[in-house]
């Protein structure tokens, strides 16, 4: 759409300019321009180019000869003390959208991208940043233009500062951008101050019943190129893997994103039974994946994955009482993934604000060379606030993970929820196919410090939660075949099917890094009456 037609259709209307400032008359030669404005009034605007500044004032009517009332369009300088309000250019293009002071709109860009130019310490590319900022070559370039590019490269989260201009007086940009109808090329310069993108660190967790202990790394702008590559490794009591993922979260020159990630996790399926555990099932998964996406929004993205897995599942270890049932298939588990989200979250202070959004369902089926037939459906809800000092947050989960025929659920896809996900109760204590949980906790920031003999900032926080989820059994089993000699389960939850904790925990944490550092919480489950301690060390155990 051309600018003329854009103004139109918010209903600015084309200005009148008037005759340049005669030599003597101010303080400098200038333009002006006498508009008419949604807010109801009339404006005038000098644009000189001694002071370098946009100048505006209310044009009221003074009496003609002839009774009419006529637009006064006498103009002063900037250095002169009248009724001239002075604008920065940010402040004249937010009076040309609020107020829809027309300025003049010719067919043709006046100011259009020649390239960008990257000054300061940052390790982006070119490429990298005109993709951020949706700039390219021939793209038209005004105040807004640039606003809206600066605020794509801060909410990349490469960067702690960033500035986005052209190097030409305010006058002049002006003049050019809304006056002139001769095409300019521009270089669009960027001042940026890089971020620490990588990260190497150990994790842990204990309590709950588990322990885990691993390291991990983390690239944010890889090879200088935008590129996202997560490394990790961890070995535990109940769970080992290793695993890697590379994503690229924009592709240049398309609103597109993708991700491949590889797998290796051999881990012992816990069963409970009256807070007790009965029964050891243990696995291998190895695969990989891949996604690839429409970016829709800087916020928002649908995505469309396929993962090829082998599972392979050894016989039960029953510790005491019968066996439960179980799925004990082992094979191929081809999967089609579709997915929707949202995430605007960010962790200044360390803790997240914001709100995320996520729809997701995973397909599996002999029809593509499965030996598994089912069905994952998930919703999530996550919102994440500030109150004065204190950070509540919620989240909603609800889960379906049902089998539609005699192959089932591979055991490894059993919904398990107890631990970090339920506190107060033992890690993946209870097992099912329908999950309904929630969780509610205020953050508080009690102290800002610095490490000892460095300027590494970090926030110690105090916390207090909520948790509750019901799991139930549908399928017994993972199958559409009931076992023999189980009984069918009940239509209808109880309220005993309902599980709850509370407690309170502290916290370290790192301004900008969403992950504690060190998370310690203390919860009670109600339906138990036991207390469980989890300690978690850089999100291990996750």
């Amino acid at each position: 759409m051309s600018e003329h037609r854009r103004l139109a259709s918010i209903g600015v209307r084309r200005p009148q300019v008037d005759h340049p400032l005669p030599p003597g008359e101010g303080q400098g030669e200038g333009t002006a321009l006498h508009v008419e404005s949604q807010c109801g009034r009339d404006h005038s605007i000098l644009v000189t180019s001694v002071s370098g500044s946009v100048e505006a004032s209310p044009s009221p009517p003074s009496p003609s000869p002839g009774g009419r009332g006529v637009t006064d369009r006498r103009l002063v300088s900037s250095n002169h003390e009248g009724p001239f309000t002075r604008l920065t250019p940010m402040r004249l293009a937010s009076l040309i959208v609020v107020c829809g002071i027309a300025l003049p709109a010719p067919a043709a860009a006046k100011l259009v991208v020649d390239h960008v130019v990257v000054r300061g310490a940052s390790k982006v590319t070119e490429r990298v940043l005109s993709t951020r900022m949706h700039l390219y070559p021939g793209d038209p370039v005004d105040f807004a233009v640039l606003h809206a590019a600066e605020q794509r490269l801060m909410e990349s989260d490469l960067f702690s500062s960033v500035r986005v201009f052209i190097e030409l007086p305010p006058a002049e940009a002006v003049r050019r951008m809304y006056l002139d109808t001769t095409i300019y090329p521009v270089e669009v310069v960027v001042e940026a101050v890089g971020k620490l993108t990588w990260f190497a660190f150990p994790t842990a967790s204990f309590g709950s019943g588990d322990w885990a202990g691993g390291l991990a790394y983390a690239n944010q702008n890889f090879l200088g190129r935008d590129l996202h590559l997560l490394g990790a490794a961890q070995i535990g009591q109940s769970r080992s893997y290793a695993f890697v993922d590379f994503s690229d979260p924009l592709v240049a020159g398309a609103p597109l994103t993708y991700s491949l990630s590889a797998l290796y996790r051999p881990e012992q399926i816990r069963f409970f039974v009256n807070h007790s555990l009965v029964m050891l099932v243990p696995t291998t998964v190895a695969g990989g994946s891949g996604q690839i996406g429409w970016v829709l929004s800087p916020h928002s993205r649908a995505l469309l994955g396929l993962s090829a897995r082998h599972l392979t599942v050894s016989p039960a270890q029953v510790w005491c009482g019968p066996a439960l049932p179980y799925n004990p298939r082992s094979g191929r588990v081809f999967l089609v993934e579709f997915r929707l989200q949202y995430d605007d979250t960010h962790a200044e202070e360390g803790i997240r604000r914001g709100i995320h959004l996520l729809l997701k369902n995973e397909v599996s089926d002999r029809y593509w060379g499965s030996d598994f037939d089912y069905s994952k459906f998930e919703a999530r809800v996550e919102l994440y606030g500030r109150l004065r000092w204190n950070y509540p947050s919620l989240n909603l989960a609800t889960i379906l993970d049902y089998p539609t025929s005699d192959h089932g659920v591979p055991v490894t896809e059993l919904l398990r929820v107890g631990g970090t996900n339920l506190r107060g109760y033992l890690a993946n204590e209870f097992h099912g196919d329908t999950l309904v949980s929630a969780q509610t906790e205020d953050q508080a920031v009690l102290l800002h410090l610095r490490v000892p003999w460095t300027q590494v900032p970090f926030n110690v926080a105090a916390a207090i939660f909520v948790d509750a989820a019901t799991l139930l059994e549908r399928h017994p089993g993972g199958t559409t075949v009931p076992p023999p000699d189980v009984a069918p389960p009940p239509v209808r939850s109880k309220l005993k099917d309902i599980h709850a904790s509370f407690g309170g925990g502290a916290r370290i944490i790192l301004p900008g890094v969403a992950i504690p550092a060190f998370k310690v919480d203390v919860g009670y489950g109600i339906d138990v009456h036991k207390v469980a301690v989890t300690i978690s060390i850089a999100g291990g155990g996750m």
